[in-house]
């Protein structure tokens, strides 16, 4: 089956990291592959426009992604001062308490991203906030299309920007795409985990985190036109492994609950598109190509990590700033053996770089079926070397 090539890439903060090493492998096989479909939402944002904008073929991109990800610490993320940590925690909370008569009016988020900004700008764009790789890739040929999607707060839709060789609208229940040119602050809002991180105005509007009321993941990639998507998650399925309970089966504390819930806001909506994906495609096998009309099957593999990227990162708590992680643990990040929460915002190097080995472990363990995506029978690729 051949056809247009899509990759997509979902969010999940700090672990975006995990696709970064996941590609690394892919790159290695097939130094020379061209997506000429990309997608990215949340952190996803962040791989797919560095992808979208690189002048070099896949493998060099894909290197300098990897750098990218290797030097990014926490106060390249957000302003670590933890006198701003504390004085925006008690306005929130004298804000709270006093039913909006007291505190700072307009707090927007508990941390300053301005660092990042100027991060992804040295990174990916000019002085004026544009990416103008992506315009040349575009001009070329080795690019159709980028999208990324965000998430509108004043009109509560989610907002696909697409910048491709040709014009781009669609619109579809609470979700809409126009064309745009892109720049650093469409992924910088598509990046904004909400109340952590602060909305971005684009056009008169404030956005966030695209992964909110995102209900199709894969739509962009099928609304431009692929017919073969690549489509790589960060959520591990704990369904596959028999949980470890607690003999103590206490209360769940808040940080697992807040896990849970940016869990299902931004990462398991992937798992069940592509579970329709899979269902229409296996319909439309059953029935005649000729009265099929605009609907076609679409070859889709979906990628998962083989670890808890939650669980892995407890280990690292000890690495956040001191008044960061006396938030996290009053939320009770110590009380959960797997607490999610943590790995959106743990930008720490040592965590960031076992999530790429564990990419590049698992790019490995499913070349077969990468190749069989890419109509690569017989792949030269070589181990990684340890």
């Amino acid at each position: 089956m051949q056809g247009p090539l899509a990759l997509v890439m979902s969010g999940g903060g700090a672990r975006a990291a995990y696709q970064v090493g996941f590609l690394r492998a892919v790159a290695r096989a097939h130094p020379d592959l061209r997506f000429p479909i990309i997608t990215g939402v949340s952190a996803g944002a962040i791989n797919a426009a560095h992808l979208a904008a690189h002048p070099g073929p896949f493998v060099d991109a894909v290197e300098d992604l990897v750098r990218l990800w290797d030097s990014l610490t926490m106060d390249r993320v957000f302003e670590l001062d933890g006198r701003h940590l504390i004085l925006n925690a008690f306005r929130w909370g004298l804000q709270l308490a006093s039913g909006g008569i007291f505190g700072k009016p307009g707090i927007r988020s508990l941390v300053d991203t301005s660092p990042l900004q100027r991060f992804l700008g040295d990174a990916l764009g000019d002085d004026a906030g544009a990416i103008p790789g992506i315009v040349e890739n575009i001009r070329t040929g080795r690019l159709d299309a980028l999208a990324i999607t965000t998430s509108s707060y004043s009109k509560g839709r989610s907002v696909t920007w697409v910048q491709g060789a040709k014009a781009w609208q669609w619109s579809r229940p609470q979700r809409h795409a126009q064309s745009a040119s892109i720049g650093v602050d469409h992924v910088m809002a598509s990046s904004a985990i909400p109340l952590f991180f602060p909305a971005v105005a684009i056009e008169g509007e404030w956005y966030g985190d695209g992964g909110i009321r995102f209900s199709a993941p894969l739509s962009p990639a099928l609304h431009l036109g692929a017919k073969r998507v690549l489509a790589i998650s960060t959520r591990f399925d704990r369904s596959v492994v028999v949980e470890e309970l607690e003999s103590d089966l206490e209360y769940p504390p808040p940080a697992q609950v807040i896990g849970s819930m940016m869990n299902s806001i931004f990462l398991d909506l992937l798992d069940q598109d592509a579970w329709r994906v899979e269902t229409m495609n296996r319909l439309l096998e059953k029935v005649e190509i000729s009265d099929r009309g605009d609907f076609q099957v679409v070859q889709l593999l979906t990628l998962r990590p083989s670890e808890d990227l939650g669980r892995l990162a407890r280990d690292f708590e000890q690495s956040l700033p001191r008044f960061f992680r006396f938030l996290m643990r009053g939320l009770g990040t110590r009380e959960t053996t797997s607490p999610d929460v943590l790995s959106f915002l743990l930008f720490e190097p040592r965590y960031l770089r076992l999530l790429m080995e564990i990419g590049e472990r698992d790019g490995e363990a499913r070349m077969s079926q990468v190749n069989a995506l890419l109509g690569a029978s017989d792949p030269s690729h070589r181990p990684r070397s340890e």
